[in-house]
């Protein structure tokens, strides 16, 4: 399906919306790397190059939107704080069944 959409970026160039749907559908599909290089190639063309840059820039922020939406939040300091209560907690249990152990003998 990308490559027919690229085919009609090709054949539409000054048409933003055939630009909108061919970088939809590379990020739909996770094939943003694909349209980069796409346009890569087409950056160097005196007729196509400043339209080819502009989608570049695109291709970037949508890259990084992506990247954003995916980052994990960094665990609170009150999570953090809870965490090492029960693992501490652990520990003072497990040295109470060591010494438990150690007086019945």
């Amino acid at each position: 399906m990308l490559e027919a959409l690229w085919h009609q970026v090709l054949s539409r160039w000054d048409e933003s919306d055939a630009h909108a749907a061919f970088l939809r559908a590379a990020q739909e599909s996770g094939r943003l790397a694909d349209a980069a290089m796409r346009y890569r190639g087409m950056s160097g063309d005196r007729e196509r190059g400043a339209v080819a840059e502009a989608q570049l820039a695109a291709i970037t922020a949508l890259a990084l939107a992506s990247l954003e939406s995916a980052r994990t939040e960094a665990p609170s300091r009150r999570r953090i704080g809870r965490m090492a209560a029960v693992v501490l907690g652990l520990f003072f249990f497990g040295l109470l069944l060591l010494l438990a152990q150690a007086l019945r003998r």
